[in-house]
C-alpha cells in the first residue's frame, strides 16, 4: 500500500541487523568456496582478467558481513566493495578489511561504469517491488562495458508474494530476476543453474528454488 513504511527503511533500521544476528553462525561455518555458487563462478572469470591494466573492482550488493568479498579479495587479489543495509554486518565487513558501507541497491555509491563485476548476493528478493526498475539501472549504470553482473536468490519462472515470517508486515518476493537485465541487449546469460535452497542439489520442491546466474554485459563499440 501507499502508506506502509518501505522495506528498504525496515532493513536499515534494524531488520538487517537481525538477519546478521540470525545467520552469522550458519555463514561463518561454510568452507569456502566450494560451498558458494557464487565464489567458484567467480573463479571462473578470472581467466578473463589476467590481462586487466589495472585491478579489477567487484561491488557485492546485499554483502553481508563481508565473507564472499573477503575471501575473494584474499585469493584473487581483487579490490571489493560492498553496499549493505545492516549497520552490523557492515562493521564486520570493514574489520575484516572489506571496503563495506551501509546503504541499499537503489543507490549506489559509485561512479558510472566504474565496476567490473556487480553481485547481488541473496538481496533481491526483500527489495521493495517499486525499485526494481532504480536497482536494475544502479547496478547497469555503474557496471563497466563490458561487464560481469552475477546474482543469487530465489528462483521462480513466476512473481510469487509471500509475507517475510521474521517480520510482519515485510514480504518477501520469488521471481526470475535475470530478466530485470535480460530484456537489454546488452546483456546474455552465460550461467544458469537451479539448485535447493541449501546445499548445492537439485531439487523438484519449487518452494526451495534457488538460481545462481551469471550475465555478461557486452555492448560492441
Amino acid at each position: 500500500g501507499g502508506c506502509s513504511m518501505k522495506q528498504k527503511d525496515v532493513f536499515l533500521g534494524g531488520e538487517g541487523n537481525a538477519w546478521h544476528l540470525r545467520n552469522a553462525d550458519v555463514l561463518a561455518k561454510q568452507h569456502l568456496p566450494n560451498t558458494d555458487s557464487l565464489l567458484m563462478e567467480l573463479l571462473r572469470l578470472e581467466s578473463h582478467f589476467v590481462d586487466a591494466s589495472g585491478p579489477v573492482r567487484v561491488l557485492e550488493v546485499g554483502c553481508g558481513a563481508g565473507l564472499r568479498l573477503d575471501w575473494l579479495q584474499t585469493h584473487s587479489g581483487w579490490e571489493c566493495f560492498g553496499i549493505e543495509p545492516s549497520a552490523e554486518a557492515v562493521k564486520h565487513a570493514v574489520q575484516s578489511g572489506v571496503q563495506a558501507q551501509v546503504g541499499t541497491a537503489d543507490q549506489l555509491p559509485f561512479a558510472d561504469k566504474s565496476i567490473d563485476v556487480v553481485i547481488f548476493g541473496f538481496c533481491l528478493y526483500l527489495c521493495d517491488r517499486d525499485d526494481l526498475f532504480k536497482i536494475a539501472a544502479e547496478a547497469d549504470r555503474v557496471l563497466k562495458n563490458p561487464g560481469w553482473l552475477l546474482l543469487k536468490d530465489f528462483y521462480s519462472p513466476e512473481p510469487v508474494t509471500k509475507e517475510y515470517h521474521h517480520r510482519p508486515g515485510v514480504y518477501s518476493y520469488k521471481m526470475d530476476y535475470k530478466r530485470l537485465f535480460t530484456w537489454n541487449p546488452d546483456y546474455s546469460i552465460f550461467a544458469h543453474r537451479v539448485t535447493h535452497h541449501v546445499g548445492d542439489v537439485y531439487t523438484d520442491d519449487r518452494q526451495e528454488w534457488v538460481e545462481t546466474s551469471v550475465l555478461r554485459k557486452y555492448r560492441p563499440t
